[in-house]
């Protein structure tokens, strides 16, 4: 008697339930085969996992985790994290060979195969499937001939992940030189394939996907799954259509199961075993008695235990480095294999942000045992180009708009360096080139050599004698200039400390201002140290974790400075939730340390988050302290169009001071504003409303980081 199972997920679960209630009425199976979902499901089966492990298994599974398109942001370097920061658009683009190329495909593969990693550990990196507990055959499409690919053998894991490889959504696999993606699209119910394995008695689980109604084809989205259903359904079809009598069809009601939610897998295995349940008078005559099936058939299940390592061999890579991908790995030789540990260091390896795939495997030659890592770097590489997006307005004539464009070209040699450069225009205009080297294969020293120019349009305020508003007094266009060349130390996926000299030169010009404002030039060399530690695990909606930076420049003559002087800045922000629910709290502080007046002050405050209710940057000083305390609660899932719905509030307090001078008199402002934001695909959205001391009132509208 055979089984066999098509694609969908999370619709695939069903299977599960299917499988359950078979065993229970100690139905036994022979031969399995498999396609997307059902291949997942039908290989761990055939593997020896029986229904009960695989509903534990799979139910424990984080499955936002699985399909995210790159591991979780805790997870990545630091230099990928402060990307996130600046470029808010998550769209990148790469250039090789002289052609721009895109991603080939919207969701990362690691954490799906870490998963299917760890639920086929122990077994060997090739097997034969007719060796397996129970024989097994998994259906994949050859994207370049459209022919179906049927294994019977192979590394299971890999087999499995190729069967799934939906088009568009996962990147195509390659096996034995064949691109290989989701068998759905040629042979989604292979009942032929497992009656030319022999089976006489086919037990067939449809889960396909029925075709949408013609009010859900109204988005590019809605059109692309219309397309794969009707693919799909056309083989289903001609696949039901050669069953015989002596056959079984079972046909779960996944009608309230929608593709994208794994949340209702529980439903899905539910509908499944309702499904079953209701065949199992047409198997009755097939059922083993209770001493047959467990000594005949739950008997012959085993899994190979793990092995140690005895050597770690990096192949596939083409500009990448083998001995600095090797360096990242803690797994030890001689040690016993520890599949945890690789895939932490493969997920940290992914956060880079050069690889597609970084898949693992162990094979055994002459009794020694390999760790073979196999590196596929992406295909739009090594030359990335990513941009980032700010459009508000305060609805009261203050605007801001800032464009973003990033280039990065990495590996410029074995050590891992890089080459980023950056473009802004807008309110804020600035123009930066650094030259990332790392020092040790291992990259926990490196060097930066970097130069940046910054123009922004800054005013100038004062406040009228009761205290409660500001006046503009003066429009400045401030230019500053920085060459630096740093000595670094990484801290893993946790942060960065650098130290080094820095070239500073500030002009300040006014543009809309009393004649006796004159223009400022002033030279601010000597040497800058900061500390960057960041574990947010969003750089938008974060709901934990934490993210500090501190920087201490110290400006001396003997460097060719005007004066010596200290400034000092810090900044921290703290998120966990409870529930739905999420806090977060910020406290920000600098100064500046001078027996001179100052030539500009350094620090502003003002605006959406940062004293809501005020313009932006309306208060400037040489001296400032910001607290935050911000709650929001999710309210609300954005499916293929963003991460979530928030609404929230937030309680603020600053402070400004400017102790030489008379610009900025000591202040102490207090403001409170109310949020709706959407954690949307094309970078975060807000709309707010403030109110700050001196019944100053302003809403907001954001694109982008506020």
């Amino acid at each position: 008697m055979a089984w066999c199972s098509p694609a969908a997920a999370p619709e695939g679960l069903a299977h599960v339930g299917v499988l359950k209630e078979l065993e229970a009425a100690r139905i036994p199976i022979d031969f399995v085969a498999g396609t997307s979902m059902g291949s997942i499901i039908g290989g761990l089966y055939a593997a020896g996992m029986t229904p009960a492990e695989l509903e534990r298994r799979i139910l424990a599974m984080n499955w936002d985790s699985m399909f995210a398109d790159r591991p979780p942001r805790e997870e990545l370097s630091l230099r990928r994290k402060s990307d996130d920061l600046r470029l808010s658009i998550p769209l990148e683009l790469g250039m090789r060979d002289g052609q721009l190329r895109a991603p080939r495909a919207a969701v990362g593969s690691t954490g799906l195969e870490n998963m299917l990693k760890g639920l086929t550990e122990g077994m060997p990196n090739s097997v034969a499937f007719d060796q397996l507990p129970i024989p097994f055959r998994a259906v994949a499409t050859d994207l370049v001939t459209g022919e179906a690919v049927v294994f019977d053998r192979g590394e299971l894991s890999a087999v499995m992940r190729a069967s799934m490889s939906v088009p568009a959504a996962f990147a195509p696999v390659e096996i034995g030189g064949r691109m290989l993606v989701d068998g759905g699209l040629v042979d989604n119910l292979p009942i032929d394939v497992v009656r030319k394995m022999g089976a006489d008695i086919v037990i067939a689980v449809n889960i396909g996907s029925p075709l949408l109604a013609r009010d859900e084809l109204g988005s590019i989205f809605g059109i692309g799954v219309q397309m794969l259903n009707i693919l799909t359904e056309q083989n289903v079809r001609m696949s039901i259509a050669t069953l015989k009598a002596t056959d079984v069809l079972i046909v779960p009601d996944l009608s309230k199961v929608t593709s994208t939610d794994f949340k209702l897998g529980p439903v899905a295995m539910n509908r499944g075993a309702e499904a079953t349940r209701g065949v199992l008078p047409l198997l009755s005559n097939y059922a083993l008695s209770p001493s047959d099936y467990l000594n005949q058939w739950v008997a012959q299940r085993s899994v190979v235990s793990p092995s140690r390592i005895d050597e770690i061999r990096v192949e596939g890579g083409t500009y990448s480095s083998a001995d600095t991908i090797r360096a990242q790995l803690s797994v030890l030789t001689t040690q016993p294999f520890n599949r945890r540990d690789v895939e932490r260091d493969l997920a940290w390896l992914v956060g880079r942000g050069d690889f597609e795939r970084l898949d693992y495997r162990i094979i055994t030659e002459r009794d020694r045992n390999v760790l073979l890592v196999n590196v596929q770097e992406k295909s739009w590489g090594p030359n990335y180009f990513r941009f980032g997006l700010n459009l508000g307005t305060d609805f009261r004539g203050v605007g801001e708009f800032n464009f973003v464009a990033n280039h990065t070209r990495r590996w410029l040699n074995a050590l891992g360096a890089e080459w980023r450069n950056e473009l802004q225009i807008g309110r804020s205009q600035r123009i930066s080139t650094e030259l990332y080297q790392p020092l040790l294969p291992t990259e926990t020293l490196f060097a930066s050599f970097g130069a940046e120019q910054r123009r922004r349009v800054a005013e100038i305020s004062i406040p009228l004698p009761d205290g409660s508003v500001s006046r503009p007094i003066a429009q400045f266009m401030g230019i500053d200039t920085r060459v630096s060349l740093d000595l670094g130390a990484a801290f893993g996926r946790y942060g960065e400390f650098r130290v080094g000299p820095l070239y500073e030169r500030v002009s300040i010009s006014p543009r809309i201002a009393d004649l006796a404002l004159g223009g400022v030039r002033a030279n601010e060399s000597g040497m800058q140290a900061s500390v960057v530690i960041d574990q947010r695990d969003s750089a938008t909606f974060a709901r934990s974790g934490y993210r500090v930076e501190a920087s201490v420049h110290r400006a001396l003559t003997a460097f060719g400075a005007n004066d010596n002087f200290a400034r000092y800045q810090w900044s921290s922000e703290y998120a966990k939730t409870f529930g739905a629910n999420t806090i977060d709290v910020a406290l920000k502080f600098g100064g500046l340390y001078s027996k001179a007046p100052s030539v500009y002050p350094y620090f502003e405050l003002g605006g959406f988050l940062q004293l809501s209710g005020l313009r932006p940057g309306e208060l400037r000083s040489d001296q400032f302290a910001l607290a935050r305390l911000m709650s929001f609660r999710k309210i609300g899932d954005m499916p293929a169009f963003g991460r979530g719905i928030y609404v929230g509030g937030s309680l603020e307090a600053g402070r400004t001071d400017s102790p030489n001078n008379n610009i900025s008199p000591e202040r102490t402002v207090y403001a409170a504003s109310l949020v709706l934001g959407l954690d949307t695909s094309i970078g975060p959205f807000y709309l707010g409303y403030g109110h700050a001391t001196g019944s100053r009132r302003s809403a907001y509208l954001f694109l982008g980081r506020p």
